[in-house]
């Protein structure tokens, strides 16, 4: 296809295992077109460290565990999960006091992230359908290291889910659930220019997905019902009607991945840390 010229068919969703292996440091990436997911187990006294990122990223402890995330100049500073953590721009250092697992969400404007990314080829030609990021962010953040910890956001039934932004980056961390999802209460809905990843963290899922009929039939595609384990990443594109759902007993855990940050979530009031970035205009 033509640079030039925008899909008009959506790409196929994508559905990503990630490996977990008993012990010792393991790492897996999968990105998008505008973000990249990276998942990692750590084993006490190892550690992740960035250097010179252009942007900011999100560092999430799921789990009851500690770190240090330190940056050059300071001193570093325990977190202890579950906890969402938004890291400056620049060089950092993740250490793990214990056993840890962490999921870290960049932006793509880092060539170093991207070349991590299992299926980092898939993207050499971009998805015109895809908003694309800017090519530095609108609206820089405090510059400070910021601590979101689950105790002190509960659940709020007017707003969706638990919806941070970065400079450049949206998550929706859900709160863990439990039991299957009620099949009278899906949400099925569609995002037009922009890309999905749902990342399961705990729990088994069902992701459906429909593709939409076009004039010619040879671009029609069946619906999928995508059943996956965790941890996972499935990126949906533009285009796709999507609802995912929580199967069988035990603890569901899913965070949902977006870049751009969201308007229509900000427009709502749903974004917790929103006042950081009160300039941006999203």
């Amino acid at each position: 296809m033509n640079g030039s010229v925008a899909r008009t068919v959506p790409r196929s969703p994508a559905f990503y295992e990630l490996a977990t292996p008993p012990e010792g440091r393991h790492s897996s990436y999968v990105r998008g077109q505008n973000f990249c997911v990276g998942h990692t187990r750590l084993d006490a006294g190892e550690y992740l460290s960035e250097t010179d990122l252009p942007d900011e990223h999100i560092v999430l402890v799921p789990e009851a565990t500690e770190i240090t995330i330190g940056m050059p100049g300071q001193a570093g500073t325990p977190v202890v999960g579950p906890a969402l953590v938004i890291v400056p721009a620049g060089t950092s250092r993740s250490v793990a006091h214990g056993a840890a697992t962490l999921t870290r969400v960049f932006t793509t404007r880092s060539p170093d992230v991207v070349a991590r990314a299992d299926n980092n080829a898939l993207y050499e030609q971009p998805d015109h359908a895809v908003v694309p990021l800017p090519d530095r962010p609108p609206v820089p953040g405090p510059g400070t290291l910021r601590i979101h910890r689950a105790v002190d956001v509960p659940v709020d039934p007017d707003r969706f889910g638990r919806i941070f932004r970065t400079d450049s980056l949206m998550v929706n961390w859900f709160a863990p659930e439990y039991g299957p999802r009620d099949t009278d209460k899906l949400s099925p809905h569609v995002h037009h220019d922009f890309e999905q990843g749902s990342v399961t963290l705990w729990g088994d899922y069902t992701h459906h997905l429909r593709s939409p009929w076009t004039p010619r039939l040879r671009e029609w595609r069946d619906d999928q019902h995508i059943r996956c384990t965790s941890p996972s990443v499935t990126v949906i594109p533009p285009g796709i009607v999507h609802t995912s759902r929580a199967v069988g007993e035990g603890v569901h855990h899913l965070v949902d991945v977006f870049a751009p940050p969201r308007a229509d979530f900000a427009e709502r009031g749903w974004v917790v840390n929103a006042a950081d970035y009160a300039g941006s205009g999203t």
